[in-house]
């Protein structure tokens, strides 16, 4: 997790404090949203030093640049003074990156939690969110006052979902709810993406930059081992896989050492991959719950379904767990019918947004075997 203090734009020249060339002329670069809020004010330099107000108008000589360097990692800071009340919500497309920018009056400072999310929920009733794309980055702002308590003079911002033209990799903004002071918002992406947040001055905003890049890990899969139901894989450097002796090699894998017990339905590996004698859509639908999120894909050359979706209680866990799944349909075998079911957990041994990525890292890896 990065930990940032939540403050001025610390040693960023203006090129990253948001001049833009963006023809709508809003000081940090993004698109007006269609909202009835004040209109974002800027302060004009009075020198070449560097400095937290931003230029009135487009520089062509400064383009747009990401606030910084650009990462999978979960940002917080947290807020500080009193609450403060968000005036305007602003998308903006730029060459490489979509910016959202959430813009804020008051004496105090806001913080924010923003990551990826596999199962985003509201804050207030815990019931699913739909969030189109298909990846979720979950962003919240701290230290939000209720509307009822504005800052004297701040309007505001009138709540709804944004889009944004000619996006990079964003699809939607859904908002959620403000609840004690922890306003939510979900931001639907084309795939997992590096995203860097900050924080500008003059007045306030939070911004988050949503890079048009591969995502980028100190992990490399750099590992590969084939197994006998039929498949390869690659996995982590420092990842350690089964050997075959309890369920067929190369199916369970975890960052940690760990042994199979005989003769047990215990969750054992971060991601394990199972070949069933089941057909693809029987395995695909079933459940006793109606999934989150279901995208049709494929993994290598064979139809493929990534399911998202939160355990009832009505099979091997209890309920409220969360799962990422993918169903692969394989050519039938000798006893029949073929699927590939690579998947994680959410139990609480593991650590399930990491397990996420790495599964979704892993199934890219995939070649089809038998």
């Amino acid at each position: 997790m990065r930990l940032l203090a939540a403050g001025v734009c610390t040693a960023l020249a203006l090129t990253a404090c948001g001049s833009s060339d963006d023809p709508s002329g809003q000081p940090d670069g993004t698109a007006a949203a269609p909202s009835t809020s004040a209109e974002p004010t800027s302060a004009e330099p009075t020198s070449a030093e560097p400095t937290d107000a931003e230029p009135s108008g487009p520089r062509e000589d400064q383009p747009v640049e990401p606030i910084a360097v650009g990462d999978v990692d979960e940002s917080a800071a947290e807020g500080s003074g009193p609450p403060v009340t968000l005036t305007d919500v602003r998308l903006g497309a730029h060459d490489g990156f979509d910016r959202i920018v959430f813009e804020l009056a008051g004496e105090g400072q806001a913080g924010w939690q923003v990551g990826f999310t596999g199962a985003p929920r509201s804050q207030g009733s815990g019931l699913p969110v739909d969030v189109p794309g298909h990846a979720v980055l979950g962003i919240t702002l701290t230290n939000i006052a209720l509307p009822g308590d504005a800052v004297p003079g701040a309007q505001p911002w009138e709540v709804g979902n944004l889009r944004v033209h000619a996006s990079a990799v964003l699809d939607t903004v859904v908002t959620d709810t403000l609840f004690e002071g922890r306003y939510a918002f979900f931001a639907g992406l084309d795939e997992q993406r590096p995203f860097a947040v900050g924080q500008l001055t003059s007045p306030q905003r939070i911004v988050v930059d949503l890079l048009d890049e591969e995502p980028t890990s100190t992990t490399e899969l750099s590992q590969r081992c084939e197994s006998p139901a039929g498949f390869a894989i690659s996995y982590p450097e420092g990842w350690s896989v089964n050997s075959g002796e309890t369920v067929p090699s190369c199916t369970r894998f975890a960052p940690e050492s760990f042994s199979i017990p005989p003769a047990t339905d215990a969750r054992v590996g971060s991601v394990t991959a199972s070949v069933e004698t089941i057909p693809f859509d029987r395995v695909a639908s079933a459940g006793t719950a109606e999934p989150d999120s279901r995208q049709e894909t494929m993994v290598d050359g064979h139809r493929a379904v990534r399911i998202q979706r939160v355990t009832v209680g009505e099979g091997l866990y209890p309920a409220g767990i969360r799962m990422t799944s993918y169903v692969v349909e394989l050519e039938p075998g000798g006893d029949g019918p073929r699927t590939l079911v690579v998947d994680t957990v959410g139990l609480p041994q593991f650590d399930y947004a990491r397990n996420v990525r790495m599964l979704d890292r892993m199934i890219e890896t995939i070649d089809i075997t038998g």
